[in-house]
Formats: structure tokens, C-alpha cells, sequence
């Protein structure tokens, strides 16, 4: 399948634009056998003098793998690129602005005019591809738009803190200190804007060291101090994992990566119960008998909720599996898809034999004060940004909402509880005293 770009209006008569149209333009190729789609970066903008010419200086194309049909919708798999890409053909196809600094890195350091993206293996240049894979383009898109927004957010400090002392004495009102920010580097970024010298390696150093050597003393002398301090580590952690937590999505992990991270960063997890629970163990072989494996079921997750004790099972798929049918059942409906059936089936299945089993269960778990009279049930999987139409939302949440004794949660919806903590906690941050 190949896409070409018709422009709305017809190039002048006679220019390079106008032959390049008859010539054909080429933004998308899609190869479903090999399991890949290639991007043409064009440059869409009629007033430029390379219309409908190459994009980039060298770059000629894109190339990542990709799961397509022969039969693929453009705009549809337009819709499904990874972040960081631009999906509107008539802003021309290629990496968003923000990642343009790839771009012009590779053309000048190298003769590559093909970037090709893997979903594993070593960023190398081989031959005139420059090969990244998506791990490391997500960590590097992902620390880029955190440079641009802290970068953004002291510019508009200084700018702010600037315009108020200029006019203090004339409104009548006191001026200002500059307010740096709160991370490291957004106290960087905001200083050089401000034309002050930051500090160096060893300042930093000597401050760290200082402070920890005088915790004691400053907790006694200012408690509230050392709280905000506590708080904003707490806050940082926090930043921490989503980051992990936002590249793990982009990147395309299996279940078995996703069952390393959740036990590494239980509190995700946790999240999806409303209340608090204890982590008892992971892979727990639930029915009679030895320890043996065989013929038992396999829980991803066996928790308890802390105060009473009632066990809990998760079954975990992977963030891309997908939540709904593809084409609607009827007009305005979608089925679920097979593999999310499966899974709430699974689950409650493990419960049935958990409640049936519990004493032999209980002597292969490190906990064994957890009781199974109702054990709760959860699934997690997919994206709810697959449900890209109304129609979709309504039928996912008619299925899930009327689940009986199984609460199915979509990984995106796990980050954005992330997000509403995070921004709680900063908005809750305490003050000096």
C-alpha cells in the first residue's frame, strides 16, 4: 500500500512544485508481509520553496516496524504512530519539532539518508541507515519535551519576576526575589535565563553534604524545613516513575517485562485497588496438592487488602493488546476482543480454585494470614487511547461498567492516576515556617 499527497491547490504552472506532483509524491509505504511502514518527509507548505520536496536536508525516509493489513486505512495508521512522530500529512510526515535536533544531528555527523527504527537492538549507523531503537528514541523524546517545558517554564519566571520589579515602584507594589523553581534543573535553566551563574559540580556537593551533616540539628530547629524537604524527594521519586512508567508504554515491553516492573514499582499497582493493600507474592500456583506447578493456575499477583485481609488476584496482558474489535458487531456496537474475555475468564477462574484451595495455597505463599471468602479481581490491559470514537467508548464501558466480580483497567488509566497523585502532592507541597 502506498499513499500519495494531493495538495488542495494545484501548484503554478511551471515550477519544481508543479513537477514533482506529476512525478508523484510519496508520504506513506506500507509493507504487511515484512511487518513495516515507511514514512517520506515532505515538505506540505505551499508557500515554501521546496514544496512538495524533501523535508529534511538528507533524511529521505523513515522506516518502523509496524503491525499492518493490506487493506490499512492512512489515516487510520497515521493515527497509530508512536509519539514523537507528526500524524497529520498536511504538516508533513516525519519527527515533531521537538525531536527535530535527531534529525539535524544525524545529517551532520553522518551521510545516512534513512533513519530506520528497531524494536530492539544497538543504535548504530550501518551503511546509510542510522538505526535507533525505540527504548532509547522514547527516553531521549521524553527527556527533550521535559527540557523544553522546564526551559519554558523559568523563561516565563524570569520574564514574569523581571516585568513586576520594573514596574513595582510605579503600581506601588513590593518587589520581588526571583523564585527558581523546584527541580534541579528547572533551578538551572532559570538562572541562566536570569543571567546568573549556576552551581557547579562541587557546590552542589558541598551543599548536599552540608545539609545531610546538619539534618539533625535542622530538624530540631525547623521541623517544617525538613518535611519540605522529605516532600520534595517524595515528589521526585514519584517524577521518576512516571518517566519510567510513560517510556515503558511507548516501548512495546511483553508481559514478562511488565511483570518485573509492577513487582520493582509495587505502588503503581497498588493504585488500581482504592484503599490499602499488602503485595504477597507474584506467579502463585493456585489449586490442591505439592508444590508443583502442574496443573495448577498461575497468578500473576496475589495481594491482600490490609484490613481485612481479603486476598485479591491481577492478571496482567500487555499495554497494546487490544480492548475492542477492529470493525463494529452491529451499528454503534464493538465486542471485545477475544483476548480480554479470556483474561477476566482466567481471573475469576483462579478465584474459583483460590476459595476452593486455600489451605494448600496458603503453604506456598510467604503470607498466609490472607483469606479468600471474596477475593477481588483485576485485569489489566490495553490503552484507553484506543478507543478513538464514541461508539468505542460507549461499548467498552458498557462491558466493563457491567462486569460481575472482575475490574478490567487499561494501563494508560493506571499513568494518569500517577499524574493526579503527582500533581495533589505539588499542590499540597508544604510551606516554610
Amino acid at each position: 500500500m502506498q499513499g500519495f499527497f494531493v495538495p488542495k491547490d494545484a501548484p503554478a504552472a511551471g515550477t519544481a512544485a508543479l513537477a514533482r506532483l506529476y512525478a508523484g509524491v510519496k508520504l506513506i509505504e506500507a509493507d504487511p508481509p515484512e511487518g513495516r511502514l515507511t514514512i517520506y518527509p515532505t515538505d506540505t507548505r505551499s508557500w515554501s520553496e521546496d514544496f512538495l520536496g524533501p523535508k529534511y536536508s538528507r533524511i529521505e525516509s523513515i522506516t518502523l516496524p509496524a503491525e499492518v493489513e493490506a487493506d490499512i486505512d492512512i489515516f487510520d495508521t497515521l493515527e497509530e504512530l508512536p509519539s514523537g512522530f507528526i500524524k497529520d500529512y498536511e504538516y508533513g510526515l516525519g519527527l515533531t519539532r521537538n525531536c527535530d535536533v535527531l534529525i539535524e544531528l544525524v545529517e551532520d555527523a553522518t551521510n545516512c539518508t534513512r533513519i530506520v527504527f528497531l524494536v530492539s537492538g544497538d543504535t548504530e549507523v550501518n551503511g546509510d541507515e542510522f538505526r535507533i531503537n525505540f527504548t532509547r528514541f522514547h527516553s531521549l523524546r521524553r527527556d527533550l519535551d521535559s527540557i523544553k517545558n522546564r526551559g519554558d517554564m523559568a523563561i516565563r519566571r524570569v520574564k514574569e519576576n523581571h516585568t513586576h520589579n520594573s514596574l513595582a515602584a510605579v503600581l506601588g507594589v513590593q518587589p520581588l526575589q526571583l523564585s527558581l523553581g523546584r527541580l534541579p534543573t528547572s533551578r538551572w535553566m532559570t538562572r541562566v535565563a536570569a543571567d546568573q551563574e549556576p552551581l557547579s559540580v562541587g557546590e552542589q556537593d558541598e551543599l548536599l553534604m552540608a545539609a545531610t551533616a546538619g539534618m539533625a540539628q535542622i530538624a530540631t530547629r525547623a521541623p517544617a524545613k525538613v518535611l519540605r524537604l522529605q516532600h520534595t524527594i517524595e515528589l521526585v521519586s514519584l517524577d521518576q516513575l512516571l518517566k519510567s512508567y510513560a517510556l515503558a508504554l511507548e516501548a512495546g515491553h511483553n508481559e514478562d517485562w511488565w511483570q518485573q516492573f509492577f513487582e520493582q514499582n509495587l505502588f503503581a499497582l497498588q493504585l488500581i485497588f482504592g484503599g490499602p493493600t499488602v503485595f504477597i507474592d507474584s506467579q502463585v500456583s493456585i489449586g490442591e496438592g505439592d508444590n508443583a506447578a502442574k496443573g495448577k493456575k498461575i497468578a500473576d499477583y496475589l495481594l491482600k487488602e490490609s484490613m481485612t485481609n481479603n486476598a485479591a488476584l491481577v492478571e496482567i496482558k500487555k499495554p497494546s493488546t487490544k480492548l475492542m474489535r477492529r470493525r463494529p458487531y452491529r451499528t454503534g456496537i464493538y465486542g471485545v476482543q477475544g483476548e480480554i474475555s479470556e483474561a477476566v475468564t482466567q481471573v475469576l477462574d483462579q478465584a474459583l480454585q483460590l476459595t476452593r484451595h486455600e489451605a494448600d495455597t496458603k503453604r506456598r505463599t510467604r503470607d498466609v494470614t490472607w483469606v479468600s471468602s471474596a477475593p477481588r479481581c483485576f485485569v489489566v490491559a490495553g490503552s484507553a487511547s484506543e478507543l478513538d470514537t464514541a461508539d468505542k467508548k460507549k461499548s467498552f464501558n458498557l462491558y466493563r461498567e457491567h462486569l460481575s466480580g472482575v475490574r478490567l483497567v487499561t494501563y494508560d488509566e493506571l499513568l494518569g492516576q500517577l499524574v493526579t497523585l503527582r500533581d495533589f502532592l505539588a499542590a499540597e507541597a508544604p510551606g516554610d515556617s
